[in-house]
């Protein structure tokens, strides 16, 4: 084998080549994972979120998570708060819990169909946090969803069809950083950034 391959060079470059490409490529594509630091800054978004004039509303007021049910939330469906921890990589999920005297979630009343005044929902999970809303955090990265082709391999990819999911990432000069339990095939404006947590 050895003996052939020395005899016919040009076979031998057209097989090294697109290995030695392979491999450049992944080089390149590792650097800003290595010059780059990672994210210094917990962050919080939400899935399953839609807005509209009812439902559970998220915001950030005065660098306090407030959260708010105004009427009745349309389809059932209330979101989902997560936050996830850039030193450990892991994701905690914020429980979004309904006071007992609102109507259920879907329930329709002649008395709850047309309210909008906004209630209060306490998160102690996230008492005493200060939450940063900008788009870009302290340390420079920057939240964000787009379209990322998904499919089963390599091979996969090449020869059938792959579908596109929305997924949101932390990215920086060319790092990125997807975020867990962020995955929707459809509609990138159900995945909402609400912040980037600055202390404690």
């Amino acid at each position: 084998m050895k003996s052939f391959l020395r005899e016919n060079p040009t076979i031998t470059f057209g097989l090294g080549l697109p290995l030695l490409l392979v491999v450049v490529f992944l080089l390149i594509s590792r650097i800003p994972t290595l010059l780059v630091d990672p994210p210094q800054h917990d962050v919080l978004y939400a899935t399953g979120y839609y807005n509209g004039q009812k439902g559970v509303q998220i915001s950030v007021v005065d660098q306090t998570v407030r959260v708010g049910y105004r009427g009745m939330a349309e389809g059932g469906n209330i979101p989902r708060l997560w936050r996830y921890h850039s030193k450990t990589g892991a994701v905690q999920e914020i429980a979004i819990i309904l006071p007992p005297t609102l109507t259920s979630v879907g329930e329709k009343s002649a008395e709850s169909r047309d309210l909008l005044i906004s209630t209060p929902i306490d998160l102690p999970d996230l008492n005493g946090l200060a939450v940063d809303s900008s788009s870009i955090a302290p340390d420079g990265y920057e939240f964000s969803t787009g379209r990322h082709r998904s499919s089963g391999n390599v091979f996969g990819g090449l020869f059938y069809s792959s579908r596109y999911r929305h997924q949101a990432t932390l990215s920086k000069d060319g790092r990125s950083v997807r975020l867990p339990n962020a995955d929707n095939y459809y509609y990138r404006q159900n995945i909402r950034f609400i912040g980037w947590v600055v202390s404690p």
